[in-house]
């Protein structure tokens, strides 16, 4: 065998040793949990916060979907879609947050997958309202 011949046979046989691992890391979800080390504040006399002084309204800010339940209950999660990083949206009608991109639904009170392909809930985050000032961290 001529040098040539087995330096070819040699790199081709090392470059299908390889093909799997490629192939495995192609399937390999990216982690789209949202936001790390959320902490802001959102003041509710704002009129760019205005959808938050009444129940069942909704705003996005710094990744992160607030959703006001009640009068003194505020909830905050992760506006990225755990599927495929997707921004997610509340809807009012059905009271869920859904991912526009695949058809994902979360529950709109803990972030739990409701349907569709996200594989985990969206994160979490504690909102805490003092006078008219809304924090949220994480």
């Amino acid at each position: 065998m001529e040098r040539r011949d087995f330096l070819k046979n040699t790199l081709a046989v090392c470059g299908l040793g390889l093909l799997p691992v490629g192939i495995i890391q192609s399937c390999t979800k990216s982690s789209n949990s949202g936001p790390t080390n959320v902490n802001f504040t959102l003041d509710l006399t704002n009129s760019a916060n205005s959808t938050l002084t009444a129940v069942g309204g909704a705003l996005t800010a710094n990744g992160v979907i607030v959703i006001r339940k009640s009068a003194t209950l505020f909830v905050a999660l992760s506006a990225t879609c755990t599927h495929e990083g997707c921004a997610v949206n509340y809807d009012a009608s059905s009271t869920n947050v859904v991912c526009p991109c695949h058809g994902g639904v979360f529950n709109s009170s803990t972030g739990a997958v409701i349907s569709g392909p996200p594989p985990s809930a969206l994160t979490t985050y504690t909102a805490t309202l003092s006078g008219n000032i809304l924090t949220v961290k994480s």
